[in-house]
């Protein structure tokens, strides 16, 4: 009998719990008072973040089943004490708990397709579901492809908070809508926050596939630094890390007339640039695999302290219907 905590295990539930919150906080920390603001209403708001946030939960949760499934000798070699499929979970049930759970997402997000009338939508959640499965089975063995796909799902999260909820702007309110730059926005919040957490997930899969470097090679994997090496490894996660500090740089400055008394450039300061210039001088010195895996975790809570900003975003909005 597979025990609760066994299959939580499984699907990774405190990445599923991170999920969760990314698209919790945008929701109700930027869209729900941003609509706020111009006194416009998200009809059926409950409805339509009900059914997202359990689309995106069920498939990201099936995604992790279906990974272990495929990269049970893999983790066998890298992480045996950590290994479930065949072990605690006979590879039966971790098929039937993916399909399960994939199709659940699924039907969520058709059901979503359906109500706010878009076919878009429902190809999107069918195809992000293949991607996982692809992913799994090959992709993630070939140099670079694995990864993006993986970030591409990463930046899709909080974005697709916004495509649904244009949608339903635009099926109540044109075309009246279209005469304010509420679509714009909301899709420029939500682009941003996909595209902070597209770069993110790219850094931290790089990473691992250092610390899986073991596993890997000895499953004829191609990945980057079985590919490149080690060394030029470093020079592209260093440069990446680069290029986010720029980029964060950049709109956190953009956002500053936005913000009251530069609480936004204070929050980039101490909760990104700051950890990102530690990140990179740790990436700069890591040899063991063990500083590959703190790295990964530090990149992780980097991630956490960026999409907390959704926080700051409603405190800001607050105080501005506050003093308007």
């Amino acid at each position: 009998m597979v025990t609760l905590k066994t299959w939580l295990q499984l699907i990774r539930w405190k990445n599923v719990l991170f999920l969760a919150y990314i698209v919790t906080t945008v929701f109700y920390g930027v869209i729900t008072p941003y609509l706020n603001q111009y006194a416009i209403a998200l009809p059926n708001s409950n409805l339509l973040f009900g059914l997202l946030l359990s689309s995106t939960v069920l498939i990201a949760a099936g995604g992790y089943v279906i990974n272990d499934y495929f990269d049970t000798k893999i983790d066998e070699i890298n992480r045996p004490t950590k290994v479930i499929v065949g072990k605690s979970v006979t590879r039966a049930q971790a098929a039937t708990g993916f399909q399960i759970l994939l199709g659940l997402g699924v039907l969520c997000g058709l059901s979503l397709a359906v109500f706010l009338r878009d076919t878009t939508i429902g190809l999107i959640y069918i195809v992000l579901s293949g991607l996982l499965w692809f992913y799994s089975s090959s992709y993630k063995r070939q140099l670079i492809i694995g990864n993006l796909m993986i970030a591409v799902c990463g930046f899709m999260t909080p974005f697709m908070l916004g495509y649904v909820c244009n949608r339903q702007l635009i099926l109540t309110y044109q075309p009246y809508i279209y005469q304010t730059p509420i679509i714009t926005d909301i899709y420029a919040w939500t682009a941003g926050f996909g595209l902070f957490s597209f770069l993110f997930t790219l850094l931290r899969e790089i990473v691992k596939d250092i610390d899986d470097i073991e596993g890997d090679r000895e499953m004829e994997c191609h990945t980057i630094p079985i590919v490149w090496g080690i060394n030029a490894t470093k020079v592209l996660l260093i440069t990446l890390s680069i290029v986010i500090l720029l980029l964060t740089g950049y709109f956190s400055l953009q956002l500053i007339p936005f913000a009251t008394d530069t609480i936004t450039l204070r929050y980039y300061l101490f909760g990104i640039a700051i950890p990102m210039l530690i990140l990179l001088c740790w990436i700069g010195i890591a040899k063991k695999r063990s500083q590959w895996q703190q790295i990964s975790q530090f990149i992780k809570f980097i991630m956490l302290i960026g999409c907390s900003y959704a926080l700051i975003v409603y405190y800001l909005f607050y105080l501005n219907g506050a003093t308007a």
